[in-house]
């Protein structure tokens, strides 16, 4: 596993002064599930940012000890910030609207992001649960210990959801054990969950579907 080096790395730049972000941010996706107890293998580190421009922040962060570039400006699968174009930005076929870095540490890929939803997305409010690369995470973002220092992780509550809604089974079942192994935040776990989810979630916990 290339990913612990590659988020020391990280956070040994910060601790050692360096500050990429003005706003929030936090450790999203697999490695997030990962640092909070879930048996998995990641393959890239994804971090979302809570202000746009912070992503060019990480981008210049970053730009001293990634690897060299290599790949396509045009936001595909193989691109990777460059001096030139440190930063992909604009909407996406469904009207997201992505600023997005990509880097390699470690052997690693890094990715950063801040993604705003189209006008109209439905959110926990509307029953539509919590998106983990969502706008409503940050009043919820925890920290959690790794390598001697605490780091920012979107809860499991939250990423229950997001893995249900793509239909990762091997993601559920892994965050479903740590649930119910360590326990979980009520009413974060209530707000997080679309209706239909309440329930097979509920059955698997031990719990009423309205009270999670």
């Amino acid at each position: 596993m290339t990913w612990p080096l590659a988020l020391e790395r990280l956070l040994a730049a910060r601790a050692a002064g360096a500050r990429p972000e003005r706003g929030g941010w936090a450790i999203i996706g697999s490695v997030a599930s990962a640092l909070q107890g879930c048996v998995l293998r990641p393959r890239d580190v994804d971090l979302l940012v809570a202000q746009p421009e912070d992503v060019a922040r990480w981008a210049a962060f970053m730009a001293p000890f990634a690897g060299p570039p290599d790949g396509h400006a045009d936001g595909s699968d193989t691109w990777r910030s460059t001096s030139a174009c440190p930063v992909h930005s604009g909407p996406d076929a469904y009207g997201f609207v992505w600023h997005f870095a990509r880097s390699y540490l470690a052997g690693c890929e890094v990715e950063v992001a801040h993604i705003a939803p189209p006008e109209g997305f439905p959110t926990s409010v509307d029953g539509a649960g919590i998106w983990e690369a969502g706008p409503e995470i940050w009043p919820h973002v925890k920290t959690v210990a790794f390598g001697g220092r605490q780091v920012p992780v979107v809860p499991l509550e939250i990423q229950l959801e997001t893995a249900m809604a793509r239909e990762l089974p091997e993601r559920v079942d892994e965050i479903l054990a740590v649930l119910r192994l360590r326990g979980h935040d009520a009413e974060l776990l209530r707000r997080s969950l679309r209706p239909r989810h309440r329930e097979a979630v509920a059955a698997v916990l031990g719990t009423h579907p309205d009270g999670a």
